[in-house]
């Protein structure tokens, strides 16, 4: 902050254009960490949630009697989710990257 506003950028400036990206930049991680944790204990807010797909693989397994590729089917919609989510966050977090500066344990 002190740097940005020595060459004259105002408060606003400073932050938006040197605060903030690094702020951003080192905590991509951690996001990708919570979100997986947010798709797995929650249910997506309802959206796409635990309890309807159960309810809904309830039905059809009533009507096919295959229980097994019901659940492995619910199973597989949330590791699309998890796996698609977490994709996406690492992307970010190499597009983010400053060649040869790294964290103390080596990452990024």
């Amino acid at each position: 902050m002190v740097a940005a506003r020595s060459v004259g950028m105002s408060k606003f400036q400073a932050i938006r254009h040197v605060i903030l990206p690094q702020a951003l930049r080192l905590s991509i991680p951690a996001w990708s960490n919570e979100y997986s944790i947010v798709v797995k204990d929650t249910s997506l807010a309802y959206a796409v949630g635990v309890i309807e797909l159960v309810r809904e693989g309830r039905y059809i397994i009533v009507r096919t009697f295959e229980p097994m590729l019901i659940y492995v089917t619910i199973a597989l919609i949330y590791l699309v989710l998890t796996y698609a989510g977490n994709k996406l966050l690492g992307y970010l977090e190499e597009k983010s990257r400053i060649p040869g500066f790294a964290t103390e344990q080596g990452k990024i």
